[in-house]
């Protein structure tokens, strides 16, 4: 929330917020309303979009309820004139505990309470709700409440497995009266086989009878493949009396979907001598990420003029197919007439988000282009398409790791080359084996439909701004959506004209366009229209190659993509096979492909740091103080009698980084090391506002260990961007650890957030097989996929787009496609091999250059080469079930230590700060 402000104005008005841009847009989205204008085409049914802001559909999915580690959900709309409008009063969202005691106050159980609060609260403190559920867990008599809401939790934050372990323990009468859909979704994300026929039991029998969950089980439950379940499930939402209008529109809007698949459509007959050729539209059964946005539709029309500007083009098929098309088929210029014998092409309705579920005819070409992203019910895409389609892929956009499955890398293969839209997508898809290249945007030919021959806006028309908002100073600024819930329920014709008619205002009603859409600066550049594009953020990366692409850039863009299309084009019309157009089409693109591989080979500039990695490893070890054990341990027992002393019985060496405001949970740590062990013990303090009183205090404490402390308070590492919350900077003191420690080649490093509750032996002599650190991998969605991580990266980037770039290629030359993330809270290091890697001088400059905190710079660097340590010896209490663990990490804003929070397993913390206790 912005800072709040007073006003001076008439006594006794009190504060009020003032908003932020981004807040006026959501206002706007909100409060808006649509007007619709005259259409002056009387050939064309309904209105269109007047310029002005619209009300912005429900958009609130699964994933964008999840943390904000996720992308967040980017606002569409601009706000009208805020500034002019009066302050108006906004309380505050009621706290956690007041929405859970209002629950309460009207009667509901505990359990149930628990998990009405979360499911209705959409802004969620999830370390308050999960420290209130692990307080519930740990008691008998309301551990149900727990476990029921800290499955909600876990679900909402992309921690699948453990939702599904926790509902689980519910058993499925429990499940269905607090948690029915939630128990669906993560049995079906977990491939649970019974899960579906215990959420129909709950249907058929009456144990869920509230319409809003009925829906949601039904939209599960198709998913899932369970069509006939699903169908039940609807039509008793149907017949809840209660159901709200919005409940019955979803009905209705799923009802169609449904039916599609238990009464699926015979594909239409094309005849002998006809091209079967499909239209792409995005309608899809999950209402909430079904297009509504009209850019979608831009490109579907730019699409179609690498179709229509082939001479002699018939169409045939649905007349809500052809009638549109055939308004563009009108509206080619002649100067991009492709000469030739004509064709006659059978057009069907594609939808790009479901095609599986379309009636599509055997050897059905399509050109394959934008976006793909939209995970239907946040469980499953679309993804390769329907069997029976031939795709020429260009243009085309992915940055979800997860759309890309063995499958779907198999799929891209076997129909590359792939024509990518930006060069990340390029990147991405090299480094996953596919042949791509890149072909910059399809937009920028849609000029083929628009005719040259237009009037230009008369001298003093007013600027149209698109979803950004109008300047202050431009008092005469316009506004224009392109996100509209209309989209969603628009046929194709209607859509298509409405999307032709928008990008013909654009050059004929307004002196200029300013607009953060891509899929608006780039078509209205091709048509001759002044624009101006304003990205939210440089960093995106789905305009690498794009944003940075000059005029000239662009011509040859616009081009080079109608040069390429063309022959495999005129192959298909001429009714070749989809051998001889595969072929066309490879040998048209080859150098592309082979210059795209060159970019992508390319070496990337090493990152330099403001301060030479040498001298600050040398000034941080100018600072050593070494104490050593005042009552140190043997070896071993049998060293104590004379025996050799037996291998993997040295030193324990444990590394912990930490600032002032950790002392007192260094001392909890390293008793955990030294109850549990009768070894010697090594502890490697990089601190940062310490002093000799505290190297004393540690030496009192543990007269068994000897220390070696290291002052780090002068190193900067630049603006590390994705550092987190409950995270200091001290931990990033850890990467100088190799080269500071020329001493020794072996050391734990331990998270001052984790505890060892067994004898650190076994880590510390672990073979770890010549790799340079043993982790364990991340467990959570959000953080399993390495390249995600660098996507996620990348987009703390928006001050320097370079940057994101030069990472993301960088970290696809290093690391093979589909590696895993690890989490860095406690690792065995094998300092030797990270010396001889220079990983230091190397990679430490990665946090000043790309902003990446300590655990993403160790992930650059190692990728795929780590040991997996078992799970027992980095486990995580607020991320899964625990069960005899030896060594605790509590990851997460939620610390032991907290004396107003609980979380599971803090006893072991409070029982070593008792025996800890003893010896002070």
């Amino acid at each position: 929330m912005s800072p709040a402000s007073r006003r001076l104005t008439a006594s006794g008005e009190a504060a009020h917020q003032v908003h932020t841009a981004d807040e006026m847009i959501a206002e706007a989205l909100l409060t808006a309303t649509a007007i619709p204008l005259h259409n002056p085409h009387h050939d064309r049914p309904g209105p269109v979009p007047d310029a002005r802001p619209l009300p912005a559909p429900d958009q609130e999915t699964w994933t964008a309820a999840k943390e904000a580690n996720r992308q967040p959900r980017e606002v569409w709309s601009a706000p009208d004139r805020a500034a002019d409008r009066p302050f108006q009063e906004r309380p505050e969202p009621l706290s956690g505990d007041a929405v859970l005691t209002a629950a309460l106050r009207r009667g509901l159980p505990i359990d149930e309470a628990v998990t009405t609060s979360i499911r209705t609260t959409r802004s969620l403190d999830t370390a308050q709700w999960r420290s209130l559920c692990h307080s519930l867990m740990a008691h008998p008599e309301t551990r149900r409440a727990g476990v029921a809401g800290a499955a909600l939790i876990a679900q909402r934050v992309g921690l699948r497995e453990l939702a599904w372990d926790l509902l689980r323990q519910l058993g499925p009468d429990d499940a269905a009266r607090l948690a029915p859909a939630e128990y669906l979704r993560a049995g079906l994300a977990m491939a649970s086989p019974d899960v579906a026929r215990t959420a129909t039991t709950w249907v058929r029998h009456g144990f869920v009878v509230d319409a809003a969950v009925l829906l949601e089980i039904a939209k599960l439950l198709f998913i899932g493949d369970e069509p006939e379940a699903a169908a039940e499930a609807l039509d008793a939402a149907g017949h809840d009396a209660g159901r709200s209008a919005r409940v019955q529109a979803s009905i209705d809007h799923l009802a169609p979907w449904i039916d599609k698949v238990l009464r699926p459509a015979a594909p239409a007959r094309v005849p002998s001598g006809q091209v079967s050729f499909a239209v792409l539209d995005y309608k899809a059964p999950d209402e909430k990420v079904a297009s509504s946005n009209i850019g979608d539709t831009v490109q579907t029309v730019a699409s179609l003029g690498h179709l229509l500007r082939h001479e002699g083009v018939r169409l045939h098929g649905d007349d809500a197919v052809t009638e549109p098309v055939g308004f563009l088929a009108g509206r080619v210029r002649p100067e991009q007439v492709v000469p030739g014998p004509g064709a006659d092409v059978h057009l069907t309705l594609v939808q790009r988000d479901m095609s599986r579920l379309d009636a599509v005819p055997e050897n059905t070409w399509m050109l394959a282009f934008g976006w793909y992203m939209h995970s239907q019910f946040d469980l499953r895409f679309d993804f390769p398409f329907h069997e029976n389609l031939q795709p020429l892929f260009v243009s085309f956009h992915v940055n979800k790791h997860a759309i890309l499955t063995p499958a779907a890398v198999d799929y891209l293969r076997a129909n590359g080359p792939i024509g990518c839209r930006d060069w990340t997508t390029v990147h991405l898809l090299l480094n996953a084996g596919v042949p791509a290249f890149f072909s910059g945007c399809l937009t920028t030919t849609i000029d083929t439909v628009f005719p040259a021959d237009f009037t230009p806006a008369p001298a003093g028309a007013p600027t149209v701004y698109v979803d950004t908002p109008v300047p202050e100073h431009d008092r005469g600024g316009e506004l224009v959506t392109h996100l509209h819930p209309s989209v969603r329920g628009n046929d194709l014709a209607r859509n298509l004209y409405t999307a032709v008619d928008l990008l013909e205002a654009y050059r004929t009603r307004f002196s200029r366009v300013v607009t953060s859409r891509l899929h608006a600066f780039l078509p209205s550049w091709a048509i001759g229209a002044d624009v101006d594009f304003r990205p939210r953020n440089d960093a995106d990366i789905r305009f690498s190659g794009l944003l940075d692409a000059d005029e000239a850039d662009r011509r040859a863009m616009r081009e080079h993509i109608r040069a390429v299309l063309a022959p495999a084009m005129a192959k298909i019309l001429a009714g070749a096979s989809r051998d001889e157009v595969y072929a066309t089409w490879r040998a048209t693109v080859a150098d592309d492909v082979e210059r795209a591989l060159a970019v992508h080979n390319a070496p990337v500039p090493a990152p330099s740091g403001t301060s030479p990695v040498d001298e600050v490893v040398a000034g941080v070890r100018a600072t050593r103080v070494l104490v050593e054990a005042a009552e140190p341990r043997a070896l071993s027992a049998a060293g104590r009698t004379g025996a050799p002393v037996p291998a993997g019985t040295g030193t324990i060496t444990v590394a912990v980084a930490l600032d002032g405001n950790l002392r007192s949970q260094m001392e909890v740590v390293v008793a955990g090391v030294v109850r549990h062990t009768d070894r010697p013990v090594r502890v490697i303090a990089l601190t940062r506002d310490h002093t000799p009183a505290d190297h004393r205090r540690l030496a009192d404490l543990f007269p068994e260990v000897t220390f070696e402390w290291y002052a780090c308070d002068g190193i900067d590492y630049g603006a590390v961007l994705g550092m987190l919350g409950h995270i200091t900077v001290a931990t990033m003191d850890r990467l100088l650890l190799p080269e500071l420690l020329p001493h020794l080649d072996r050391v734990i490093y331990h998270d001052l957030d984790a505890l060892s509750v067994v004898d650190l032996a076994g880590l510390f002599d672990a073979d770890l097989g010549g790799a340079p650190l043993a982790a364990r991998p991340s467990i959570s969605y959000n953080y399993r996929h390495g390249i995600g991580n660098v996507i996620r990266s990348t987009r703390l980037l928006a001050h320097d787009p370079l940057a994101a770039r030069e990472l993301v290629r960088a970290m696809t030359q290093r690391h093979r496609y589909g590696y895993r993330g690890f989490n860095a809270g406690i690792l065995l290091l094998d300092l030797a091999v990270m010396r001889a890697d220079r990983f230091t001088h190397e990679f430490m400059p990665y946090a000043e250059r790309y902003g990446l905190n300590d655990q993403d710079v160790l992930n650059a660097y190692a990728g795929s080469r780590y040991q997996q340590l078992d799970a027992r010896w980095n486990a995580w209490p607020t991320q899964e079930i625990v069960a005899e663990p030896w060594l605790i990490h509590w990851a997460g804003p939620v610390k032991p230590w907290h004396e107003t929070q609980y979380v599971l397993l803090k006893e072991h913390w409070t029982a070593t700060e008792a025996w800890l206790s003893t010896r002070r």
